[in-house]
């Protein structure tokens, strides 16, 4: 790993808020979503393609986060 690398686990701990609403927060509703369509009967077709668009998000979004984390951190750093 370089020296400016950064883990999830680094930014999860300096950010939990912001880490925990974007990185988990579209998991949790797309895995309400479907249990939701199961629940009122509907077609499940639709609840899945929403639940994997979310989950695209999240880890999309996630990927976002760490870059903008990272490049915080170095410019912190910078001597």
């Amino acid at each position: 790993m370089n020296e400016g690398d950064v883990t999830f686990r680094e930014m999860f701990r300096e950010l939990p808020v912001q880490t925990s609403l974007f990185s988990f927060g579209p998991v949790v509703l797309a895995i309400a979503q479907l249990f939701n369509g199961i629940y009122y009967g509907t077609t499940l077709t639709y609840h899945a393609l929403f639940g994997v668009v979310m989950i695209a998000f999240a880890v999309l979004v996630t990927r976002h986060h760490l870059v903008s984390f990272r490049v915080r951190r170095l410019e912190r750093d910078e001597p």
